[in-house]
């Protein structure tokens, strides 16, 4: 028999081999840990960047069949898609559409329409929005409609046919979001960050405690929930210019929503995020070529975002409200995107090197005065009192200032000269005071009641001296 003391320390040293091995985990099951933490960051990276769409653990759950169940149902859906099909990592086109539609209706207007050039090689993405109610010729129909009309009359097939009719382009794939659920989609994400650049007022009652607290964003950078996310992107009635505003809150989101989901930010809400795109999202995308695009796109910085707005202007068509497209802007617009080029050519200031103005002044400032002149001043920089230094200035050169205020993003980096049609010499009048700035016209994505609109650019401190 062993002695007391000698069995009591080798239970102590049984005890202290239990503990160790508790602590000391099999490099197997270390290995499968990694693995199930990649999938993890793979399906978040996929839901944000492919526009909502997750993988691997959704795949098991049914989350393909509910994603692609209209595609899979709509054989002229299939249709228009199949036929552009691309080869993998070829640069492809797409159309990201946003439903309006109300519970009951099976088919709706689409609020929110976008053409999107993937380029995987390049880790690009270049994206037009298209105004609603831009006027365009819908395939079927003789008299040419609203945009938004194919998508109540057709569904995404019509949409899409309209879509490639328009611009020219084959169209490989599409992607919908209920914009009713997308405020489930952001609170699964736990919000969306984005800098907001001038309150949005979505309230329907403001005497409503709720409306107050959720649908009235103040201006700043802040983390939106659901409901001020849905407000934030649907918002359009209290800007001038209406829908112009609303297609650039709705590209400053997408571009939130990317930058977030590249910071993995939401890895951990993952359950969530699939449940709610799941019913909220429908594309024909295979969850095989989500996780592709996922691996191609690594990498991709905010910058490689890029978003504008088709070039056009509001009209009134017998008594009917349309935007109408540039169609000679617009095409050339188009063949940027072809070669991947910006989608924007380059601005240029009246006076550089290279740069080119609509208005000379010596030709039509003669017999112009600045007291027959009206002006609009906005601050377009977002510092404090650049409109009141703007209208001192013009006031005291003798023209009449009817209004001042902000533009609806402070985004401005140069001041503007903004003219309507027959108004280029009281915009050489206006340009020659001030000494700088673009002389531009309106062109319908202006709006204002005066003869010039000035837009006050971050550049004002060149002004200084003449005050």
């Amino acid at each position: 028999m062993k002695p007391a003391s000698t069995t009591a320390e080798t239970d102590r040293q049984a005890v202290k081999r239990r503990r160790e091995a508790g602590r000391m985990v099999d490099p197997r099951i270390r290995r499968r840990r990694r693995q199930r933490l990649a999938v993890t960051i793979l399906v978040t990276v996929v839901v944000l960047l492919a526009g909502g769409a997750y993988a691997t653990w959704a795949y098991v759950n049914g989350f393909e069949t509910k994603i692609r169940k209209v595609v899979t149902a709509d054989s002229a859906l299939a249709n228009q898609l199949n036929a552009d099909a691309k080869a993998p990592g070829e640069p492809f086109y797409m159309v990201l559409m946003g439903d309006d539609r109300r519970p009951g209706e099976t088919k709706a207007r689409s609020d929110t329409l976008i053409l999107a050039r993937v380029d995987p090689q390049k880790k690009r993405v270049q994206m037009i929005s298209i105004p609603r109610d831009s006027r365009v010729k819908i395939p079927g129909y003789s008299a040419p409609q609203k945009i938004n009309a194919a998508s109540a009359w057709g569904g995404p097939a019509l949409t899409i046919r309209t879509v490639k009719e328009l611009t020219g382009l084959p169209i490989s794939h599409f992607l919908t979001v209920d914009f009713t659920g997308l405020k489930r989609i952001v609170d699964s994400l736990g919000g969306v960050w984005i800098d907001v650049k001038e309150e949005v007022d979505g309230r329907v009652n403001k005497k409503s405690a709720y409306d107050n607290k959720y649908r009235l964003i103040h201006k700043g950078y802040q983390k939106l929930s659901g409901v001020q996310a849905l407000t934030f992107v649907r918002a359009r009635h209290q800007y001038a210019d209406g829908d112009f505003s609303r297609m650039r809150n709705q590209q400053t989101f997408i571009k939130a929503m990317v930058k977030q989901g590249l910071s993995l930010s939401s890895v951990f809400n993952a359950p969530k995020i699939i449940s709610a795109v799941s019913d909220n999202l429908t594309t024909d995308f295979t969850v095989p070529q989500l996780v592709d695009m996922v691996a191609q796109f690594k990498g991709m910085k905010e910058a490689d975002l890029e978003a504008v707005t088709v070039p056009a202007k509001n009209a009134f068509i017998d008594g009917i409200s349309y935007v109408v497209i540039d169609e000679v802007k617009f095409e050339q617009m188009l063949d940027r995107m072809k070669k991947g080029e910006p989608l924007e050519p380059p601005k240029t200031t009246p006076g550089s090197k290279g740069a080119t103005s609509t208005v000379t002044t010596s030709q039509t400032t003669t017999g112009v005065k600045p007291a027959n002149i009206t002006l609009t001043i906005r601050n377009g920089a977002g510092v404090s009192g650049l409109a009141d230094s703007a209208s001192k200035l013009f006031k005291t050169a003798g023209f009449p200032i009817k209004e001042t205020g902000n533009m609806n993003q402070f985004v401005y980096a140069k001041t503007m000269v903004v003219y309507k049609t027959g108004g280029e010499a009281k915009a050489a009048v206006v340009r020659e005071e001030l000494g700088y700035g673009d002389v531009v016209p309106a062109a319908g994505l202006y709006v204002f009641k005066t003869d010039i609109l000035v837009v006050v650019g971050k550049d004002w401190k060149l002004s200084t001296s003449r005050n």
